[in-house]
């Protein structure tokens, strides 16, 4: 109890660098935290993504089962398709049911809905060739490839995980810097004690303990700030985002990480990196100015 004193008195004297430090490490934290769960719902929806490099072939309507099949053999024929399936006017009867108001559906009738093929090509930059290909062949009267968007989609999350990452590790550097000065300064207040401790026979790890202590004492706050933040940030974005509805078009298939999972792992990462730069902050300033 006594060197939990000595902590809270230490940080205490020097308010201000402690709360910068406290500060530096939330504002470090957040950075990861935006930059991992990013990351982390790209994961959860690559699925999703590779959907998005599907090429969906759809045939007229009103093409019997003859022309359907001539188109199949023009598909067949072109080898660099890596898989191909069909989906019946039917199939796509009862997919739109799912979706759409069931009476009005059932009231129209899968006739009105076109037969397709969906289409994953073996290379990627085919892609535009066969797309121009697949509009050329007869009864094909609308072809469906959505190369931009998910080019967009990783473009975007490349750029984001970079400049996070970058900001994350400078504003990492800056929590060990300010972290080892803030206990240095607590080490030159206390210089007096350090050497009266040191007379009366009190052993080396007595005397940094409870600088080693307050150096983890300013990353564990930063990351409990930090997880609390994140924490209700997320939950109010995962409750807007399922409030628009998981069936609008433009966010149909995809989905978001559990809040408890995602708040779960924030805890784990943000209290071991909080932890850990304080520890080693506290270290670099008691091994450069702490002669025992």
């Amino acid at each position: 109890m006594h060197i939990i004193g000595e902590v809270i008195t230490n940080l205490n004297k020097n308010r201000v660098l402690t709360i910068t430090s406290i500060f530096t490490v939330f504002i470090m934290l957040m950075l990861v935290g935006v930059f991992g769960i990013f990351l982390l719902n790209i994961s959860y929806n690559s699925e999703y993504m590779d959907n998005m490099l599907e090429i969906r072939i759809f045939i007229d309507p009103n093409a019997d089962e003859y022309r359907e099949n001539r188109v199949r053999e023009a598909l067949l024929s072109d080898n660099r398709i890596d898989y191909l399936a069909f989906q019946s006017k039917e199939q796509a009867f009862e997919d739109a049911k799912e979706i759409y108001d069931k009476e009005v559906i059932e009231g129209l009738g899968p006739d009105f809905l076109p037969a397709s093929y969906t289409v994953r090509l073996r290379e990627e930059v085919d892609a535009d060739k066969f797309v121009a290909f697949a509009e050329g062949i007869p009864d094909v009267y609308q072809v469906d490839y959505h190369a931009g968007s998910f080019e967009f989609a990783v473009s975007l999350a490349n750029w984001v995980n970079l400049v996070s990452g970058i900001l994350a590790m400078l504003l990492g550097v800056l929590s060990l810097f300010l972290i080892s000065n803030t206990i240095r300064l607590t080490m030159a207040s206390r210089s007096a004690e350090v050497i009266i401790m040191k007379f009366i026979g009190a052993t080396e790890s007595r005397i940094k303990l409870p600088f080693l202590i307050e150096g983890i004492t300013i990353g564990f706050l930063g990351a409990a700030i930090s997880s609390v933040v994140v924490g209700l940030v997320y939950n109010r974005i995962h409750d807007w985002f399922y409030s628009l509805g998981v069936d609008e078009v433009f966010l149909s298939g995809l989905s978001l990480v559990p809040v408890r999972e995602t708040v779960l792992l924030v805890i784990i990462v943000f209290f071991g990196l909080g932890i850990m730069l304080g520890m080693f902050g506290s270290m670099m300033a008691i091994r450069k100015n702490l002669k025992v």
